[in-house]
């Protein structure tokens, strides 16, 4: 399976966190377990998890939909 970089976005609070994986097609659920249960490695993203509570908006992107979205793609160059 191919290597990936994805996104999970917290689009309530505008925050974005960005990994990469070896294997692409299967990160988002193992993901999703751990952060339900509380065990994700990545603090800041867990913290966000536990204080959005019930109402969680995240949404998670790979590169590929990321570069294919026009939408995205120069947001941070807006003047």
């Amino acid at each position: 399976m191919a290597s990936g970089i994805y996104a999970i976005a917290n689009i309530g609070r505008f925050k974005l966190f960005v990994g990469d994986v070896t294997s692409i097609k299967v990160v988002w659920p193992p993901i999703l377990k751990m952060l339900n249960s509380g065990t994700y490695p990545h603090t800041a993203l867990q913290q966000e998890w536990q204080q959005a509570g019930q109402l969680r908006r995240f949404t998670f992107h790979t590169q590929k939909e990321i570069a294919g979205d026009r939408d995205i793609i120069g947001i941070e160059h807006l003047q």
